[in-house]
């Protein structure tokens, strides 16, 4: 039981994390009136906050919609926001970890569904760090 806990503070601590990353990406300035990343990037917290929800309640459906639903977005050309190398294995890592997700969820395997989802959303959030950095250099 106490494993247990200890997964679901995880899973609300990225949640949380998430979330932040999320409301950090907010404050920058509006994209092209063409649904641009903005709406990209709340596609992607729509997806996270499913998984989310899948991993609170056991509902393993929801964690491997939410998973698919990332591993696409991580193949949209409106992904790759930069071409450097850093951001590459960012993009790389979170794939496999979208990837590791699903294959638990199909799996039924809470615990490794949960770590493979504390995974991407440590690499998102290095990620949105990195790409924030990228945009203040003026890259």
């Amino acid at each position: 039981m106490q494993n247990r806990t200890k997964c679901l503070l995880g899973v609300v601590v990225c949640g949380a994390l998430t979330w932040s990353g999320w409301t950090a990406f907010s404050a920058d300035p509006p994209p092209p009136a063409n649904g641009g990343i903005r709406a990209f990037m709340r596609m992607k917290l729509d997806a996270s906050t499913k998984i989310l929800e899948g991993l609170t309640t056991e509902n393993f459906q929801m964690i491997g919609e939410g998973a698919k639903t990332l591993q696409s977005m991580s193949a949209a050309e409106k992904w790759r926001v930069s071409n450097d190398v850093l951001y590459r294995q960012y993009s790389a890592e979170f794939r496999h970890h979208a990837d590791q997700l699903l294959e638990k969820a199909n799996a039924r395997n809470l615990d490794g569904a949960t770590l493979a989802w504390v995974e991407c959303t440590m690499s998102c959030v290095r990620c949105h760090n990195h790409a924030r950095a990228i945009r203040i250099a003026g890259h």
